[in-house]
């Protein structure tokens, strides 16, 4: 596998998904998971005092080599760039 796909900030979104789920091999699962929306039920079992969910955008930074394998990093953040300059170096 390699973490370096040319052009994937030009792809759109359900691209891009499709692109990162080949390349780690995903199951149709774990694709879902990404795809679909964290229950307030899932949520409260996961952290104390749940009284809500937020969403962020879950993004992919590429161009990483870690122990020796080239890996794909997902990245929640709603700060622009971020993702941009993690894999860009």
């Amino acid at each position: 596998m390699t973490s370096r796909i040319s052009g994937f900030y030009r792809l759109a979104p359900s691209e891009r998904l499709a692109a990162a789920a080949e390349q780690a091999s995903l199951r149709k699962e774990e694709i879902e998971q990404i795809e679909g929306g964290l229950s307030l039920d899932a949520a409260d079992k996961m952290v104390e005092n749940v009284i809500g969910i937020m969403q962020v955008p879950l993004g992919v930074a590429t161009n990483f080599v870690i122990d020796g394998r080239e890996i794909l990093i997902p990245m929640a953040t709603e700060e622009p760039s971020v993702i941009a300059a993690a894999s860009n170096g």
